[in-house]
């Protein structure tokens, strides 16, 4: 699961009766993990996160059309401005 999601393990062991794995994963994929958690461990793992740091995105970001007037065109944004 966690290759899946892109996480890089870094370490593990065992601290008493707990195994600990410790690994960086991309923050748009924590929320996936969270809700696999209960399923793969029976209900009794726990996940701590923290932020570590920024990476750039590894493609251009997403873009979309505009859905609305463009308020940067002042005279095209005024002449269809309904009141």
């Amino acid at each position: 699961m966690l290759a899946r999601l892109g996480a890089v393990p870094e370490s593990s062991g065992v601290q008493g009766a707990a195994s600990v794995l410790e690994g960086a994963i991309p923050a748009a994929r924590i929320r996936a993990l969270q809700q696999a958690l209960p399923s793969l461990s029976r209900g009794e793992g726990l996940l701590e996160t923290a932020f570590s740091h920024y990476q750039s995105a590894p493609t251009p970001a997403p873009t979309r059309p505009r859905s609305d007037l463009n308020p940067l065109d002042r005279k095209e944004y005024l002449l269809n401005l309904k009141s």
